[in-house]
């Protein structure tokens, strides 16, 4: 749009034909039919159903963020909402299973790492036991790393894995290249959120676009996992860190 709008003086037509084209792209992804019909090609794994599958021997938790000095909580910081659900979740397999847990994620801007953040709500807020803490991880890819290398002397190479349904297929591909034998625990489905039978399902909608680029995201970064490895190893890694 930016190039269109730079363009309209001095060659009009391309450029309100790219203004149009973009605001185009715009509309259709802000609406509720175009983000769950994309959403539904990435959650591909379905609902765990009971009684549980058997095999596993520990349940993994990926941090989805944080919510800074909440006040309600005394200033303090604690999960965002995205992550809340999939502790929640989380305490229901413990329940239903008694497998250990491990929480995983780090503070890439600071603080305490989000993984004690999560142990603090299971224990405190969902009466739920907390076995092991990884707080260094800034990306899906070292979560699954660093969650092995506490695991596999353990013994433990079969998880549970918790996260979003949107998440799940990259979160999955990266736990198995690690080394795990991965079932999937799927929460939150997104195509459940959205009346996408009704009109409501071609009215513009800045949810439907926030789903979009989340689609997005996950398609970016199961085509960085492919692209990683045939590029540089330098350059994986300070993407990767970076």
């Amino acid at each position: 749009m930016g190039v269109g709008l730079a363009l309209i003086r001095v060659r009009p037509g391309p450029g309100l034909a790219l203004v149009a084209l973009a605001w185009a792209g715009l509309l259709l992804v802000s609406l509720p039919i175009t983000a769950t019909t994309l959403a539904r090609d990435w959650e591909v794994y379905p609902a765990l159903t009971t009684p549980l599958p058997k095999g596993p021997r520990a349940i993994v938790v990926l941090a989805a963020g944080r919510y800074r000095r909440a006040p309600e909580y005394g200033g303090h910081d604690t999960v965002a909402a995205n992550t809340l659900v999939r502790l929640r979740y989380a305490a229901r397999l413990y329940r239903e299973s008694r497998l250990p847990i491990l929480v995983s994620g780090g503070a890439p801007l600071g603080g305490h790492p989000a993984a004690v953040l999560m142990r603090h709500v299971l224990r405190h807020d969902l009466n739920t036991p907390v076995k092991w803490v990884e707080g260094r991880s800034h990306t899906t890819g070292q979560n699954a790393t660093r969650a092995y290398a506490i695991l596999a002397p353990l013994g433990i190479r079969h998880v549970f894995l918790v996260t979003q349904a949107l998440h799940m297929r990259r979160a999955v591909m990266l736990f198995r290249h690690a080394g795990f034998t991965v079932t999937p625990a799927p929460t939150d489905f997104a195509t459940r959120r959205f009346r996408d039978r009704t009109v409501l399902a071609f009215l513009p909608s800045g949810h439907a676009m926030a789903l979009s680029a989340l689609v997005f995201h996950e398609m970016i970064g199961v085509l960085w996992v492919r692209a990683s490895s045939i590029l540089p190893r330098p350059l994986v890694r300070l993407v990767n860190h970076g």
